[in-house]
């Protein structure tokens, strides 16, 4: 989001956000999208409202100017972005500030620049392009990026993870990278400052579990103690909730499998109290880390346990206590955010720069690389 600041005023110029005074609440009309439910942030800094609607949904952010930090000395600190690479990873900053992120272990951020053009071609304005949305970066992925002419991908998982000494064709991931230098395709990757931000991965699996309730109790998990950014200092790492409205485990399943995309298969590791799904127990309180979070909700007392993945021994561990485990496989436990809330998100956020005409797509060839089968249809 771009702001202007004149004599005495602060001004938005907007397409879809409305500036509604004296409270200064900026609402966000996010077209073309379903939301699950309603979703209010952690630690009270601003609010993100997702009213479920049958073809859309709106997202209402509410910022208090001074929480944000947007004061008259901050507005305009920085030059416009001249550049698609540059609006979009200022737009994933404000949604998602990378001191947010996991930097004892994680690497987030740009991590493959655009390369420069070659002195003999002929230098263009950029007003827009595309931008690929993936959750792993696969061959499948930059073939498509390819095919759709992308000028960037905005790739959840790292595309670089540890120090490289070398880049060849040698390794698979050096390949890909290798081949977008080649087309100055830059990445960028959000990973675990996505985890941990309001409104990010781990509040939208609350919200597909929640379903529209109001009066769920949200926590972190693992909040962040370190000095964070204005407006983000009561976020962290997993989330619990607590139900205002008990569910059985079936209906918790169903919510899931629907949030996620349908998924038709889900783990359960289920204590040995409980014989079986049809066993009837309430349940009201309930913990999510998207990806592998064994670490994260090792100590929580939720009853369930949502992750994309879980070592057996965690999961042992867990029913013994008398917890129950569900996993979804670690990607498919991430991929439909980038759908549902992410690509609406920075749309909008682009939408008020010199990039607003930008196209962002969310790859129809990424996937898990785990499926389930059936041995009985081998031939």
């Amino acid at each position: 989001m771009v702001f202007y600041r004149q004599p005495n005023s602060l001004k938005i110029l907007p397409k879809h956000i409305s500036l509604c005074s004296p409270s200064r609440t900026y609402t966000y009309n996010i077209k073309g999208a379903k939301s699950i439910s309603n979703f209010t942030n952690i630690g009270g800094s601003y609010n993100l409202v997702l009213r479920g609607q049958t073809q859309s949904f709106k997202a209402r952010r509410t910022f208090i100017l001074q929480e944000r930090g947007f004061s008259t000395s901050k507005i305009m600190a920085a030059p416009p972005p001249t550049s698609l690479t540059d609006a979009v990873v200022t737009a994933m900053k404000i949604l998602f500030p990378e001191e947010l992120a996991d930097s004892a272990w994680d690497n987030t951020g740009l991590l493959l620049g655009q390369a420069p053009s070659p002195p003999s071609a002929k230098i263009e304005k950029e007003v827009g392009g595309t931008v690929l949305l993936t959750n792993d970066l696969t061959s499948a992925v930059v073939d498509e990026a390819l095919k759709e002419r992308a000028n960037m991908i905005v790739c959840y998982h790292p595309v670089i993870f540890r120090p490289l000494k070398s880049l060849t064709t040698k390794d698979p991931m050096q390949t890909l990278l290798l081949r977008l230098i080649a087309e100055r395709i830059s990445v960028y990757c959000p990973h675990t400052a996505m985890d941990a931000a309001s409104g990010g991965l781990n509040d939208w699996l609350c919200d597909i579990l929640l379903d529209g309730e109001h009066q769920a109790k949200r926590t972190v998990v693992q909040p962040i103690s370190r000095p964070l950014p204005e407006g983000h200092e009561y976020t962290g790492y997993g989330r619990t909730v607590e139900l205002g409205r008990p569910i059985n485990l079936q209906t918790l399943l169903k919510r899931l499998s629907a949030g996620i995309g349908n998924q038709r298969y889900i783990m359960v590791a289920l204590p040995p109290s409980l014989k079986g799904l049809t066993s009837t127990q309430e349940i009201s309180k309930v913990a999510v880390c998207a990806g592998s979070g064994a670490d994260v909700l090792k100590d929580t007392d939720a009853q369930v346990l949502v992750t994309g993945e879980m070592a057996h021994h965690y999961a042992l561990r867990h029913t013994q206590l008398g917890q129950i485990v569900v996993t979804v496989f670690h990607s498919n436990s991430e991929r439909k955010y980038l759908e549902t809330r992410l690509k609406p998100m920075l749309e909008v956020e682009l939408e008020t720069t010199a990039f607003g005409n930008t196209r962002i797509i969310v790859s129809k060839a990424d996937r898990d690389p785990y499926e389930v089968i059936d041995v009985r249809d081998l031939a």
